[in-house]
């Protein structure tokens, strides 16, 4: 039985022919995923599923774990991309919201599967690429949040991120809880008390007129 999962349904983008051969290969992907895992996922399999020549896999991907990585990161680019909401603190609740999302489908376990797989050994030359693929995700809020002065200049983007994400996916994988919002909320909240710039609430008082001194 296929899953219910909807990834990629048939939109038009820009691109031509090469665009939507590409959603096609990716939605085989990630459907495969789901529906029976990394073995499931093979060049023969996705070429079936998505109508294509396994040549055309051939050409595009060195193996089956460079594709799976396309898919995913592709998806989640689509999906938890980075918006500009005017300060850190609602820029980050955006996207750990929409991750939490993401990983709350059946597309999370098999994105946690293919990581702990990456981790394990199964394909060295990608793990790298795997894991810092995610970080374009929350790069872009870090430099706009840098430049409004509610972080320093120095702070480590991917730093933040282990702390934030690292966050959603302890308390989704190993705990096996499901983030709400007030989670959410949590989370962001810890983030900025650690990094956030503190500004002064020491209100100054306004100098006494020398009419009310005498």
């Amino acid at each position: 039985m296929e899953s219910t999962l909807t990834v990629g349904e048939p939109t038009r983008r820009p691109g031509g022919r090469t665009a939507e051969v590409t959603r096609r290969v990716n939605d085989a992907v990630l459907k495969l995923l789901v529906d029976g895992g990394i073995d499931a996922c093979t060049f023969a399999a996705v070429a079936e599923r998505a109508g294509v020549e396994r040549s055309t896999l051939y050409r595009r991907y060195g193996d089956r774990w460079e594709m799976m990585i396309d898919a995913i990161i592709g998806y989640s680019a689509d999906e938890a991309a980075a918006v500009s909401l005017g300060s850190f603190r609602e820029d980050l609740r955006f996207v750990l919201d929409r991750m939490a999302e993401i990983l709350a489908t059946p597309l999370g376990p098999a994105v946690w599967a293919v990581g702990a797989a990456l981790r394990a050994g199964a394909a060295p030359e990608h793990r790298v690429r795997f894991w810092e693929s995610r970080v374009p995700q929350i790069l872009p809020i870090v430099e706009e949040a840098k430049s409004r002065g509610e972080l320093s200049a120095d702070l480590d983007a991917e730093e933040v991120f282990a702390f934030a994400m690292g966050a959603v996916h302890f308390r989704m994988l190993v705990i096996g809880e499901r983030i709400d919002s007030k989670r959410i909320d949590q989370i962001v909240d810890d983030v900025c008390r650690l990094y956030c710039k503190r500004h002064s609430s020491v209100e100054v008082e306004p100098p006494i007129p020398a009419t009310e001194k005498q």
